[in-house]
């Protein structure tokens, strides 16, 4: 009876034991994976391969997801007979470029992707030939340019400052000229520079304005440029964030009138179209006639 129990307790599960090694022993080597790997990007004919985040490291670009872009295009807005913008893509969907036929200036805007739903359903004028913002219905980004749009910078619209696209009236970008402002650096409490201009103002239905400014931000010991877009009015001080500088305003004068101003702007006699315009299906190759 004992010798029983010795052998079911001891030296059948050794038994099994060492069938498992001895299977397991002659199965192949599983091969180590690490991460998920990136499928490689093939060319696509009709197709552009766009790289939305590329990173900077070990001396290489590190271009890491994509996506594929339809290359037709359809004209969506027109400044005046030089200076237009085109979609390039598909059902409304895609990346706007920005022509200037007179200076030779063509400027494909790959920091926003849009589509039928981004595109802004409130009237649209920008008399600027420098400062030129193209923005979102969501206002989830304004692509701007301040030099003519030879390039684009993406500005954001903080969410202390956020409103629905149907509550805007019309986008105004002129070419502002600049007006110095103190502020004060609540951070280091050492006075700063700020020296706004070429401005995009968001005239909201209701006469308030959301705008947005290119500043220039100087002290001892940085200099940088940020853009973003926020409510202000007159009764309130103007709160700046940008370049690591958080301050206020003065009541400059001469910078209340300009915002006030914006509401009463005469964009007429103006040139171009009075809003973005897109065509299911318009779009076509881009040497098609």
């Amino acid at each position: 009876m004992l010798l029983k129990r010795l052998l079911f307790v001891c030296v059948i599960p050794l038994l099994i034991c060492g069938a498992i090694l001895l299977i397991g022993s002659d199965l192949p080597e599983k091969e180590e994976t690490i991460g998920l790997t990136i499928p490689k990007p093939l060319p696509r004919e009709g197709y552009d391969i766009i790289f939305p985040d590329r990173d900077w490291y070990g001396g290489i670009w590190n271009r890491g997801a994509f996506y594929y872009v339809n290359q037709k295009r359809q004209v969506v807005y027109r400044y005046d007979a030089d200076r237009y913008l085109e979609l390039q893509g598909e059902n409304c969907e895609g990346l706007i470029w920005y022509h200037d036929d007179a200076n030779n200036i063509h400027t494909r805007i790959e920091g926003a992707f849009f589509t039928a739903y981004k595109f802004p359903k409130f009237k649209y004028y920008n008399p600027g030939r420098n400062y030129i913002a193209i923005p979102t219905q969501d206002l989830t980004s304004i692509m701007f340019s301040v030099d003519g749009g030879k390039s684009f910078i993406k500005g954001t619209v903080p969410s202390y400052s956020a409103v629905s696209g149907d509550e805007i009236d019309r986008f105004i970008g002129v070419d502002d000229e600049p007006i110095q402002v103190d502020a004060k650096d609540w951070v280091r409490q050492r006075k700063v520079t700020t020296v706004p201009g070429n401005t995009g103002y968001f005239i909201l239905n209701n006469g308030d304005v959301i705008f947005g400014e290119t500043a220039h931000i100087y002290n001892e010991d940085y200099h940088s440029q940020k853009q973003e877009f926020r409510i202000y009015s007159v009764s309130d001080e103007y709160i700046i964030f940008g370049g690591g500088v958080s301050g206020l305003y003065d009541k400059n004068p001469a910078f209340i009138e300009r915002v006030e101003k914006a509401k009463t702007i005469q964009i007429e006699p103006y040139q171009g179209w009075d809003r973005l315009r897109c065509v299911v299906g318009a779009e076509k190759v881009k040497d098609e006639k």
